[in-house]
């Protein structure tokens, strides 16, 4: 008989199309939840819902800064499932490039995706638990609002993820009565592909900066430690919570962007 706490929990993952998103909702999955897994690209969401292939996971394609469409999303997960459980906040989305010349475009999508979709979907979620007795609501920070070292020119990045822990700390007293437990997970680096995001110019300036604090970091990590990392904070009793988590790697190794560590695995396999 399974031994997980989370197993029959109804768990939201934002962001689950791949990466870390993905790689949490197979944990969750392993250990019996259920699991709803939200991304704005219906083709990438469909194919990895059917990948996971469980009769446990289901995909909701939408743009989580759409406040209605989340509303709307988190209203289909009672109806097929009667509750909500927990909410894994794993939208997010970079850019490397000096503040001066950052775009307002680039500026508002940073602000979008790495806030803003985070406080529409906690909104959206605390009535649902509160009816529920509580739950527990996962926000995706990043260490590099620790650690400047992880890269250069994500200031702009770094600093939306610094608002998502204050507004988390002010979240946890607000809800902490209702029976929610709200957690803080910051991932160290994460072969995630985001530099596929990165203009390659402001990618080189980026990687010239980040050199000058030195010649080597401490490497990355896959996607399904950081997944298992996240599950874990579930297998907790009610009204016990892992209130900040941070898990980076420690391997100290050359500088390179991650399409050089990609190259350098191939040619070593």
């Amino acid at each position: 008989m399974s031994q997980w706490q989370v197993k029959d929990q109804v768990i939201i993952v934002a962001g689950a199309s791949k990466g870390i998103g993905l790689a949490t909702a197979q944990t969750l999955l392993a250990r019996g939840a259920k699991v709803a897994l939200l991304a704005r690209d219906k083709e990438r969401l469909d194919a990895s819902v059917a990948e996971l292939n469980s009769d446990r996971a289901c995909g909701i394609a939408l743009d989580v800064c759409d406040k209605a469409a989340v509303e709307q999303a988190f209203e289909a997960v009672v109806r097929r499932w009667g509750k909500i459980d927990g909410l894994i906040n794993n939208v997010g989305f970079q850019f490397a490039r000096r503040i001066e010349v950052m775009p307002e475009a680039e500026i508002r999508k940073l602000i979008d995706l790495n806030f803003v979709a985070a406080l529409f979907t906690t909104q959206a979620v605390i009535p649902k638990m509160r009816a529920n007795g509580g739950g527990r609501i996962i926000n995706l920070s990043s260490a590099t609002v620790r650690n400047d070292n992880e890269f250069s020119h994500l200031a702009i990045y770094s600093a939306c993820k610094s608002a998502v822990e204050h507004f988390s700390r002010e979240l946890r007293h607000e809800v902490k009565k209702d029976g929610i437990m709200v957690t803080v997970f910051s991932p160290g680096a994460v072969a995630t592909g985001s530099i596929a995001n990165f203009d390659p110019v402001a990618a080189g300036e980026a990687m010239q900066d980040w050199l000058t604090k030195g010649q080597e970091w401490d490497g990355v990590t896959q996607p399904e430690v950081i997944g298992a990392a996240i599950a874990a904070c579930f297998e907790l009793p009610p009204g016990v919570a892992v209130e900040f988590m941070e898990v980076r790697p420690n391997m100290p190794m050359p500088k390179m962007l991650e399409s050089e560590l990609e190259q350098n695995a191939k040619s070593t396999a």
